[in-house]
């Protein structure tokens, strides 16, 4: 366990001791806020729909909109960007002096797993925090206890399948230049695929069945429709349907055959758990290289 614990703590220090990394892993959540900030945010809440709604409710409806996304993009971005030390631990070949020891091979795969999750979470957790600090300081409406204990809870469960899929990419990876490619598209990619940038609608019908299968989808639906909740319930209900595909809470299952949340997020758990397994064999092979 002495092992385990002090190679996470490794790990942690190598990642935040490159701020390079550091910023690279928060470049799409940059990015995605200076594109709410500056365009998207404003045509949420432009239509006549709203010209009675005030603006501090607008506020509240907006940030849940856009934290929705940006905190999902954040499991994802941030997971891989602690991922990283996994290339340069193989190009460096420090990872052989892990092999000499007697430290069991499951360890040092476990260890970069963990690791990424103790980062994501808790950095997450802050910007969550802030959100809410943030709504209730400019808006005036303040995040219920349940919806931010629900909210911290779906953060927490979105980190441990984020970090194993991102476990799962790297363990493809063999150099340096194929992960910085990876890290500088990837957020996006999984941006216009999960309609955070943009509503699916906008995206068309084929890509909405795309999107379907993609489970950042739905994790960012659940988000959002938890984050929305009490925004919604101050608007009337012809006016919270008339915005629920806009604003991307309507579930939208695959292929668009319904398929309840618990059975997708569950699905998605065993996905990740399989490429989990998968993630190991393929540090396995590299290690015995």
């Amino acid at each position: 366990m002495y092992n385990l614990r002090s190679l996470i703590a490794r790990n942690i220090k190598v990642y935040f001791r490159d701020k390079a990394a550091v910023f690279f892993s928060f470049l799409s959540i940059i990015i995605l806020l200076s594109l709410y900030l500056l365009f998207l945010g404003r045509q949420y809440t432009s239509g006549e729909w709203f010209s009675g709604v005030s603006d501090s409710l607008k506020s509240f409806l907006t940030t849940g909109v856009i934290m929705g996304g940006v905190l999902v993009i954040n499991t994802v971005s941030l997971s891989l960007g602690v991922m990283g030390s996994i290339v340069s631990d193989l190009e460096s070949r420090k990872l052989e002096g892990f092999l000499v020891t007697p430290i069991p091979r499951y360890k040092i795969t476990l260890a970069y797993y963990v690791s990424a999750i103790i980062v994501t979470s808790v950095l997450t957790l802050i910007m969550w925090l802030l959100t809410v600090l943030y709504v209730g300081i400019f808006s005036g409406y303040w995040y219920s206890f349940a919806t931010f204990s629900l909210a911290s809870l779906l953060i927490i469960l979105y980190t441990f399948l984020s970090s194993a899929m991102m476990l799962f990419l790297v363990s493809l990876i063999k150099s340096q230049n194929a992960f910085g490619a990876l890290s500088g598209v990837l957020g996006t990619v999984i941006g216009f695929i999960s309609g955070i940038y943009m509503p699916l609608e906008v995206l068309g019908e084929f890509m909405t069945k795309v999107a379907s299968l993609n489970p950042f989808t739905h994790m960012t639906i659940l988000l959002k429709q938890v984050l929305l909740k009490e925004p919604y319930a101050l608007l009337h209900e012809e006016f919270v349907s008339a915005i629920e595909t806009p604003f991307g809470t309507k579930e939208i299952g695959i292929f668009g055959i319904h398929v309840d949340m618990i059975y997708l997020m569950l699905f998605t758990g065993i996905v990740a758990f399989i490429l989990l397994f998968f993630s190991y064999h393929n540090m396995n092979k590299k290690m015995k290289r």
